[in-house]
């Protein structure tokens, strides 16, 4: 009786993965269901490789990821309007806004105000921001450590599949008319 339970249980599965379900996908997408939509599917990549790869690495230097996606993107592109890094960075505005204050606090960036202007919608003040040096500092010892484990994770790939996969990527970006990132 057990194994029969057992038996009807593992009937109720998904059949094992024998095809690629985006071969043959025609316009409407009939033949997708939600774990063959790829925003699903690089929505969970990107959590599973958040969790197990950048999260264990920025650990050991008292970062979160939103700490060090806001402190990379900040040296990378000050000095630079808090807004910019907000679309660039895909944070949300809550977030990114709770990240700058703990980044402030712990002086490792600086924030200040660029001057208030007019705008049809009312005054504008843009928050302007770069890193301290203590920042710089954490910035330098935790850049070689995040570009190691992100080597790895590319060397999984043969040569000809990193090639693909950037193009791919762009290719996406583009039609989302978000900026990539990738340059």
């Amino acid at each position: 009786m057990v194994m029969k339970k057992a038996a009807r249980r593992t009937s109720r599965r998904a059949p094992p993965r024998t095809s690629n379900p985006w071969v043959d996908v025609d316009e409407q997408g009939r033949s997708l269901h939600i774990g063959h939509f790829l925003t699903f599917q690089i929505i969970r990549l990107a959590g599973a490789l958040k969790a197990s790869v950048t999260r264990r690495y920025l650990a050991e230097f008292d970062l979160s990821v939103p700490e060090w996606r806001l402190l990379a993107m900040t040296i990378r592109f000050e000095p630079a309007r808090f807004s910019e890094l907000v679309a660039r960075s895909s944070m949300d505005k809550g977030q990114a806004s709770r990240t700058l204050k703990m980044l402030t606090r712990r002086g490792l960036i600086n924030s200040r105000s660029a001057g208030t202007r007019r705008t049809g919608e009312g005054a504008v003040s843009p928050v302007i921001l770069t890193t301290t040096a203590r920042g710089r500092k954490l910035y330098r010892t935790v850049l070689p450590v995040a570009q190691r484990n992100q080597a790895r994770l590319l060397l999984r790939l043969t040569r000809h599949e990193r090639k693909v996969l950037y193009t791919v990527l762009a290719k996406l970006f583009a039609s989302t008319g978000t900026p990539d990132g990738m340059s």
